[in-house]
């Protein structure tokens, strides 16, 4: 047997004794990884924008899930589960197959920052300048470490280290464990790159337009490389290179070891995205509309795709296919080796969200506050449970309204379980149109508490959970006091009895 062939074998071998039942051939020599989590922004510690796993053929929106601001975070997917941040101020959990919520973390702002998933705890900044950790399972706190500014910047975890940037000029190391802080490196300006890591050393990008290399163990400065403007860009590391966009209107490659500069290519506006690496080329977009796919040794241009609109979003490359958002509200698939367009899916508003590919899956934010995932088949979702809207006290004998509504999260047209508490039930009434108000009369005959319990079906045949308000029926308080009143004076004045009964008329 060859050596090659030996060590291809051995290789495939360890693969599939790591991964499991996850992995298949799709050709000789082609290894697909099917679930390959993707656990932190750009997938992992080089920042390679890479996946091995399937990947959906068709725009289909498998499920959409609406968070209460815009979502510029980008996912991180793993155990079958997603988290992704909104400028509501919340962390979300997700189940990544269907969408439904799990648990959400809130912030005191905006949580753009982009989490990363470690050990079973999730790690993500804020703008309220918090850098966070939180269960994973339940989102409750472990620990908030606080900078002195926003935190746009997304953490990668190495060594039981967590490693970001914030616009206080700094880039912080921190105990994984605890959030005590270990070092931090002050640059020169605001820190929104996200850094990289390789062989012991932390990349990093800073607004003071330098490429930073420092030791990942202590933050002394190895190296730093001046460009002509700030550097948003988040830095990825291959083959001994390192690979950023600048403000300067530039796409660079550097040598990973020393800092010099190797090639830049020039576009025609703000290089802000992050570049994905595969196959001996970079890609990565820019303000000036475009996507583009360069020659990772020489910076040449092999193609270039335009969307017509700014681009900040960073692209992932998986199964031959090029993912991006654009400022045109549009997600875009294109061929990683033709540049040619796939399929796109227009969302409400722009996408500055990058993408993430998972089994099978493809994950983003919009700006139309919505996390999207796309797949080859569309999941049905149970409806909302209803919300109960009416008095939660009363008086015997009298006919109350009560509304109900729930949305259903893929339009379905809702029907509706009512138990009163009482002997009285609705059984499965409607159909009524998802989100609107549906108002139901009761009068409750007795004195008592009574559970009004209530969910909802779609049309698919999903029910949501219960929902229960509770509304109590007192006895009437007036009538017993007319009536110890009445014998008090039947006793004080009994002669005036027939006039004290007809004045009060209580006989």
């Amino acid at each position: 047997m060859k050596k090659s062939t030996f060590r291809k074998g051995l290789l495939l071998f360890l693969i599939i004794l790591f991964f499991g039942m996850n992995v298949t051939l799709s050709a000789p020599g082609v290894i697909i990884i099917k679930n390959d989590w993707w656990p932190m922004f750009r997938h992992d510690l080089i920042h390679s924008g890479y996946s091995t796993a399937d990947t959906p053929e068709t725009n289909i929106v498998s499920w959409s899930f609406e968070t209460g601001d815009f979502v510029y975070s980008s996912p991180a997917v793993v155990g079958g589960k997603l988290y992704i941040g909104s400028d509501d101020g919340k962390m979300y959990c997700l189940d990544a197959d269907i969408g439904t919520e799990i648990w959400n973390f809130s912030t005191g702002d905006w949580a753009d920052s982009s989490p990363a998933v470690f050990d079973n705890k999730v790690y993500f900044g804020s703008v309220d300048n918090n850098v966070y950790c939180v269960s994973a399972e339940n989102g409750s706190e472990i620990w908030n470490f606080t900078t002195g500014g926003w935190v746009y910047s997304s953490p990668a975890i190495f060594n039981e280290m967590v490693y970001i940037g914030s616009w206080d000029a700094k880039v912080y190391c921190l105990d994984a464990f605890d959030g005590s802080e270990i070092w931090n490196f002050t640059t020169g300006s605001w820190v929104f790159s996200s850094p990289a890591i390789f062989d012991g050393k932390i990349y990093i990008g800073s607004d003071d337009g330098n490429m930073y290399c420092l030791n990942a163990a202590n933050g002394s400065m190895i190296w730093s490389y001046l460009t002509e403007d700030w550097v948003w860009s988040s830095p990825a590391v291959f083959d001994g290179k390192l690979y950023f966009g600048s403000g300067d209107w530039k796409v660079y490659c550097l040598d990973a070891g020393t800092g010099l500069k190797i090639w830049n290519f020039t576009t025609d506006d703000w290089v802000d995205s992050s570049p994905a690496i595969f196959d001996g080329r970079v890609y990565i977009g820019s303000y000036d509309d475009y996507v583009y796919c360069l020659d990772a040794d020489d910076g040449s241009e092999i193609w270039n795709y335009s969307t017509g609109y700014f681009i900040d979003s960073s692209p992932a490359v998986c199964d031959g296919k090029v993912y991006i958002g654009s400022w045109n509200g549009m997600v875009y698939c294109l061929d990683a080796y033709a540049g040619t367009e796939i399929w796109n899916h227009h969302t409400v508003d722009h996408v500055r969200s990058s993408p993430t590919v998972c089994n099978g899956k493809v994950y983003i934010g919009s700006g139309d506050n919505n996390v999207y995932c796309f797949g080859d088949e569309v999941v049905n979702h149970r409806p909302n449970p209803p919300k109960i809207d009416g008095p939660t006290s009363g008086s015997a004998g009298t006919k109350y309204d009560y509304v109900f509504n729930s949305v259903d999260p893929d339009g379905d047209e809702i029907y509706f379980y009512i138990l009163w508490g009482d002997e009285h039930v609705e059984i499965w009434d409607g159909p009524y149109t998802s989100g609107e108000d549906v108002i139901f009369s009761h009068t409750y005959a007795r004195q008592g508490t009574f559970a009004i319990e209530a969910k909802a079906k779609d049309t698919k045949g999903l029910e949501s959970d219960w929902v229960t308000l509770n509304v109590t029926i007192p006895r009437n308080h007036a009538f017993i006091f007319k009536f110890n009143l009445l014998d008090l004076f039947i006793k004080l004045f009994p002669h005036q009895f027939p006039i004290l009964r007809y004045i009060l008329g209580v006989m």
